[in-house]
């Protein structure tokens, strides 16, 4: 019994150093629900078999149930997408290994039991306890480095957010300009349809030779090859955005036809490098890994020290006789002299440094590249809206005048007809663009952009070019 009383208090004294020990992530994804709310408008959560989790189930089932907007399409690929939930769990990992890091090494018990080869003599027992001395030095400098590394994990988890929410984006508007090219189509079929059925009247009248017959023929059935393309096309963007939504069946969902309006200007280039610089998630992340790089070097250089155990040690010799008191263990550093971690941990260090100096070269980089599809894609809307749809609408009404007075013929009013719906095709398309640019220049900013308070713009069907096209002047 001595022995377990002078052991007692020394095991005690670790237990206190050794602290409270608990594992729970919800204030690490309290963190990254601020920092996703500070940059866009929807909200995360996280999986975790609670009763919030059947809320949320029913949100999305209701949200599923009206005409998807590109915000509720957002909305319903953070709260359902699995990878994202998978995402969520590194936080999980990434606070146990901080617990992990405060905790001390466990104690280590030993006893030896002795027995006399002289018959009487009685059995010599040595017990003892002993504890890492050096450890204690190096435990403080463990949790600042796994408190660093958890920090990078929630930027990381907060940058796949925002990943997540641009790929939302683009796929939505692809989804968008995928249906209106194939209305487009259709209507462009209906019109070559109308061309070809005209021109066999007029061929089976003598009225056109057949090298026109076969042309019209051709452009009607190049037509129906562009229609099955854009079926085809519809079908690949639905699926990439139901798949990015994280749902298994595709259920009846349908989207808004209503395309924002392009904002009054852009913001300067140089503004959003320097934006981005100070605010790109994926940067801060790389930026705190040097941080921990840098802790992780002195941690190895602490390491270098050769491990001291110190501890408490009774011994009862065979004539009954007690002896306790301390003992130490010290590793003797002629084979392995730790110079190994130290180089590593310093070439970590070097590595991640390059790594952050590569990632604000290639953030400047696409900000000013998507900043140029963006403006590019303006140039191009203005051109479409400003001077080519009015052109093929003027070539339409004055084509039909000199029809209705027999100086041209159908195929050329048809054609003309052709003509203005592929303009206004290809401005829908340049539409599409400019907000899947805009989309990028957002996630290299790593952050939302303002957009302007002026009226959406309806995707019309191209039946109705002509009102479309006032209708974009206007704004």
């Amino acid at each position: 019994m001595i022995t377990i009383r002078r052991l007692v208090p020394g095991i005690a004294i670790l237990f206190l150093l050794a602290g409270c020990a608990t594992v729970s992530a919800k204030t690490d994804f309290s963190g990254v629900q601020k920092t996703v709310a500070s940059r866009t408008e929807a909200r995360v959560h996280w999986n975790q078999g609670g009763p919030e989790d059947a809320a949320v189930a029913q949100a999305i089932e209701s949200t599923l149930g009206k005409e998807l907007t590109v915000e509720a399409a957002v909305q319903l690929a953070l709260l359902n997408n699995r990878t994202l939930q998978a995402t969520f769990e590194e936080l999980g990992i990434a606070q146990a290994d901080l617990v992990q890091a405060g905790l001390l090494k466990n104690p280590v018990f030993a006893g030896h039991v002795r027995f006399s080869d002289q018959s009487g003599q009685g059995t010599n027992t040595e017990f003892s306890v002993s504890q890492d001395f050096m450890e204690l030095f190096a435990r403080s400098l463990r949790k600042k480095v796994a408190a660093a590394q958890l920090e990078s994990v929630q930027f990381r988890v907060s940058d796949a957010v925002l990943k997540l929410s641009a790929e939302v984006r683009l796929a939505y508007y692809a989804l968008q300009g995928a249906e209106h090219s194939q209305k487009s189509f259709e209507t462009i079929v209906q019109a070559a349809q109308a061309a070809v059925d005209l021109a066999e009247r007029q061929h089976t009248a003598g009225n056109s030779n057949d090298l026109e017959f076969a042309g019209e023929q051709a452009a009607f059935q190049q037509a129906n090859l562009d229609l099955i393309r854009s079926q085809a096309e519809l079908l690949s963007a639905r699926e990439r955005l139901n798949r990015l939504i994280g749902l298994t069946e595709n259920p009846s969902w349908t989207i808004s036809e209503i395309v924002p309006a392009m904002p009054s200007r852009e913001p300067s280039g140089e503004t959003l490098e320097q934006q981005a610089l100070s605010q790109r998630l994926d940067l801060l992340a790389a930026r705190n890994d040097v941080h921990a790089s840098e802790q992780v070097v002195d941690l190895a250089r602490r390491g270098a020290w050769p491990a001291v155990n110190i501890g408490v040690d009774t011994e009862r010799d065979p004539d009954g006789t007690r002896v306790t008191g301390p003992s130490w263990e010290a590793e003797l550093p002629v084979f392995d002299q730790k110079q190994t971690p130290v180089a590593r941990a310093q070439a970590q260090l070097r590595q991640n440094q390059n790594r952050v100096a590569a990632l604000e070269t290639q953030i400047r980089s696409e900000v000013r590249a998507s900043l140029n599809h963006v403006q590019v894609s303006r140039q191009l809307i203005d051109r479409y809206r400003d001077e080519m749809i009015p052109l093929r609408e003027k070539i339409v009404a004055e084509t039909q005048k000199h029809y209705n007075f027999m100086l041209k013929g159908a195929f050329q009013l048809l054609q003309a007809k052709r003509d203005e719906l592929n303009a206004y095709r290809e401005y829908m398309n340049a539409l599409q663009d400019y907000w899947q640019a805009r989309t990028d220049l957002e996630r290299a900013v790593g952050g939302r952009l303002p957009v302007s308070e002026s009226s959406p713009i309806p995707m019309a069907h191209p039946a109705e070019p002509k009102q479309e096209a006032a209708h974009h002047h206007h704004h």
